[in-house]
């Protein structure tokens, strides 16, 4: 962390004691709505790494919810990990249209510039990270870890 952000910090928790820092679900959506049990269940395939049983369940949590950046950023990283990228980029595209700031989509996103050696592009989503992760964040740890990767021909495996 930087000197300015570090002093920034400081200033900022001496002047107003009362902040709370909300953590939350791993969530990234703005949306205040409940996630149907196909998001759950989704989520559990994703883990055991059963990308197409995840998009199912995901296109069936679309169904209750179509305006959830995290179904659309879910839809991108199956299609990514089954190595759809066309179908992965539209995805990522409407999560980052629904929540621009959405760290998921932006560490997944760039994950698939650096697959088709978009360097730059990820190098963009890194920038975008930084000013959102003001504190730092896993998202912006992450996709600058295989960013550097990629630079030295090492594999990701995000």
């Amino acid at each position: 962390m930087n000197f300015f952000k570090l002093s920034l910090l400081i200033m900022i928790t001496f002047f107003h004691s009362s902040i709370v820092f909300s953590a939350g679900s791993s969530s990234d959506s703005k949306s205040t709505k409940s996630k149907s049990a196909a998001y759950y269940e989704a989520e559990k395939f994703i883990k055991n790494q059963q990308f197409s049983k995840a998009i199912d369940k995901l296109n069936d949590a679309l169904f209750y919810d179509n305006k959830d950046a995290d179904i659309y950023n879910y839809l991108g990283f199956s299609y990514r990990k089954i190595n759809q990228l066309d179908k992965a980029s539209t995805y990522y595209k409407k999560a980052l249209e629904i929540n621009p700031k959405h760290k998921g989509a932006l560490e997944y996103q760039g994950e698939m510039f650096i697959t088709l050696n978009q360097i730059k592009d990820a190098e963009n989503n890194l920038k975008i990270l930084d000013k959102i992760c003001f504190l730092g964040c896993a998202e912006f740890d992450k996709l600058k870890k295989s960013i550097e990767n990629a630079k030295i021909g090492k594999k990701s495996s995000y």
